[in-house]
């Protein structure tokens, strides 16, 4: 099964229930509600007029509405997913807010974005790059930015400790018995997102090698060593 099937799969399953598990599970490894997660996340966003904003991996649009509300009347949100039932309960959010006119849905991959170049003031990512192939999603990212546009994104990082043989030995050991008691395509999602989660310093690093600059990572250890860190990270598109 390709990665991007895998995930739809995934995520077509746990759209009902999306926002209790990542609500549990985010008060589970660092402490926080998945409301207050979107809050802080979307703070970073600077409000200037007629801004353009684009979220990746948009789920349920959660984000999208904080943006629409911190953008105002003149900003632009589009939402990106490629899972089509995130998108539907998103739209039904949408509509109800009565922000039809100001956020629109995209059905589509972070790794092969439907838009031009230079059309975004801010790119926002919450939760999902470890779904990812990171590379190609942030070459997109950047041809997508207008230069000076902002990149935004919280999500797990690998701690220090699982890059230690005994870290790394325990991570696979739990990997396994993670998959083994949950068959579901969530849990083979997050199995095989494994490779995709980067330290701190790999961020870095592949993000300037891609075109990034004042590149700002900030990192809050999870409350057991083997649970993955959070990581935020603002950069810069070059020119």
């Amino acid at each position: 099964m390709d990665c991007n099937d895998l995930v739809v799969e995934a995520f077509s399953e746990l759209a009902p229930r999306y926002e209790q598990t990542m609500d549990r599970e985010l008060r589970q490894f660092w402490g926080l509600s998945y409301r207050q997660f979107i809050g802080q996340l979307v703070s970073d966003v600077p409000a200037g007029r007629s801004h353009r904003a684009l979220d990746l991996a948009t789920g349920t649009a959660l984000i999208p509405l904080g943006l629409a509300d911190r953008l105002g009347d003149e900003g632009r949100v589009v939402g990106l997913d490629i899972t089509p039932a995130m998108l539907r309960h998103g739209q039904k959010r949408i509509e109800e807010a009565g922000l039809a006119g100001r956020i629109w849905l995209v059905c589509a991959s972070a790794t092969a974005m439907p838009f031009g170049e230079g059309v975004f003031d801010t790119v926002i990512c919450g939760l999902g790059t470890h779904h990812m192939e990171v590379p190609r999603m942030l070459a997109e990212t950047r041809r997508v930015l207008k230069p000076g546009g902002r990149f935004l994104m919280a999500d797990v990082g690998a701690s220090a400790f699982w890059r230690t043989l005994c870290g790394s030995v325990l991570l696979r050991m739990l990997l396994i018995r993670y998959g083994l008691a949950h068959r579901s395509a969530r849990a083979r999602a997050e199995v095989e997102a494994f490779p995709n989660v980067r330290t701190a310093g790999e961020w870095r690093a592949l993000l300037a090698e891609l075109g990034f600059a004042q590149i700002e990572v900030r990192e809050f250890r999870a409350r057991r060593p083997w649970y993955p860190s959070a990581l935020t990270i603002q950069a810069v598109a070059l020119a």
